[in-house]
């Protein structure tokens, strides 16, 4: 399965970044959420049983923006392959797109934290992380404990705020 993928800029360093929290930001149309994409992509066909959560403040808001970037740019050949599939949830666990090397990308929005604040993850990424009060982001990071990957890593993107936003006096 080949997927070619170009970063260039922040982007770029974003794939080889390890820092605990990575902080997106800029206008909108240059790259930001699906160099997050695709980081988290990587990083599930590379590690094995590996947890991710892909993020945002309500799950109605991810799965018209961040879930169709996911399938229609990012893993249509992994898709096609058989390498991933969706997983719609149930009561039990929350809906993931389910690598064949056992890694799982969770999905899920703040408007339910139970569902996805219950479980460990290596890597989570926050869509418009503008959207999201402190305490939400904390809690994100209290999750970030899987240690499948070699570092675990809290990735956001968002367009910019004013400069006395939390996110930005964070960044």
């Amino acid at each position: 399965v080949v997927h070619e993928y170009r970063a260039r800029g922040a982007a770029l360093a974003l794939l080889s970044c390890r820092d605990e929290e990575v902080l997106m930001a800029g206008p909108a149309g240059t790259g930001k959420s699906m160099a997050c994409l695709e980081k988290l992509h990587f990083m599930a066909l590379a590690t094995a049983k590996m947890r991710a959560l892909m993020l945002r403040k309500t799950l109605a808001s991810l799965s018209s923006t961040g879930l169709v970037t996911f399938q229609e740019t990012v893993i249509p050949e992994a898709l096609a392959a058989g390498d991933v599939k969706w997983f719609g949830g149930s009561q039990r666990e929350p809906p993931s797109w389910k690598y064949k090397n056992g890694s799982r990308i969770v999905v899920g929005g703040m408007d339910n934290p139970p569902k996805i604040m219950s479980s460990e993850y290596d890597a989570i990424y926050i869509q418009e992380a503008t959207e999201l009060n402190e305490d939400e982001w904390e809690k994100c990071t209290t999750r970030l404990r899987n240690g499948r990957v070699s570092f675990q890593q809290l990735i956001a993107d968002c367009n910019p705020g004013a400069p006395t936003h939390w996110l930005n006096q964070r960044a």
